[in-house]
């Protein structure tokens, strides 16, 4: 279950053509994303991008890049990195990596069909929002699946679990053991988006439970004697998830 590091790439990019139809029925595809950052600073603690990679659904590895510092570098964290200066020496301008990036994310399609969903792809990853961060980059929230923020798959308050917690929890397999391999990490988060996505589940449970003023509504039946009646079974019963399922992704025509 486990996968093979990644091999070094003397070019520093492994870049192949994305901008194939999403997949039967028009649900759309999905992309893993995952970045490797170094510090900047005078303690090192800013995050600077240094290596970015995408697989796709396959596993396949779609582009891969050591990513130029906007900033000087202070902290290269070799040992959870692996990156010395000899590998950003002649890497990839940030300018250049948003634009291939966006190219096979977007795949052919305009930005207000990306909005609305078109055939834009699916970013799957874990803490997506530090990885955009690094990247300066946006991508729309409905099109992201993030392991780290994905209700199932937190603590109970709320609270991001490790990538490595969560593929050796979910996947039977240890990740991370020693410097990060971005492809690795990738087709972990890829996995476990796959794995949740599979699941299958009863129409009735789609939707959710609070917070919607048009099934609330003025009766406020949650707090009706009616309900502080109801046994736990009876309770659970008509209860409905408050968060979007990723097993819908399986069907066509995303919507926001």
């Amino acid at each position: 279950m486990g996968t093979e590091a990644m091999p070094y790439i003397s070019s520093q990019i492994d870049y192949q053509d994305s901008s194939d139809e999403n997949g039967a029925g028009g649900r759309p595809r999905a992309i893993a994303m995952d970045c490797e950052m170094v510090g900047g600073g005078s303690d090192g603690t800013l995050e600077i991008c240094a290596r970015v990679c995408l697989v796709d659904e396959d596993e396949n590895l779609i582009f891969h890049t050591y990513v130029q510092p906007i900033i000087p570098v202070t902290n290269y964290r070799y040992d959870i990195t692996g990156l010395t200066e000899e590998n950003l020496r002649h890497a990839m301008p940030l300018k250049e990596v948003q634009e291939k990036i966006l190219q096979i994310l977007y795949n052919g399609e305009s930005i207000g069909g990306v909005l609305r969903g078109g055939k834009a792809r699916l970013l799957v990853g874990h803490d997506l929002e530090h990885d955009l961060d690094s990247l300066k980059m946006n991508y729309p929230e409905h099109l992201m699946r993030d392991t780290a923020k994905y209700r199932p798959l937190m603590k109970t308050n709320l609270v991001s679990h490790s990538l490595k917690y969560l593929t050796r929890t979910y996947l039977g397999y240890d990740i991370q053991s020693g410097a990060h391999d971005p492809y690795e990490d990738c087709v972990s988060a890829m996995r476990l988006y796959e794995r949740i996505r599979g699941q299958i589940h009863k129409e009735e449970h789609y939707g959710t439970l609070t917070s919607n003023k048009n099934s609330i509504g003025k009766s406020n039946c949650w707090q009706s004697e009616e309900v502080k009646n109801l046994t736990p079974d009876e309770l659970y019963g008509m209860s409905k998830s408050d968060y979007r399922c990723w097993c819908l992704d399986l069907r066509p025509n995303l919507a926001p």
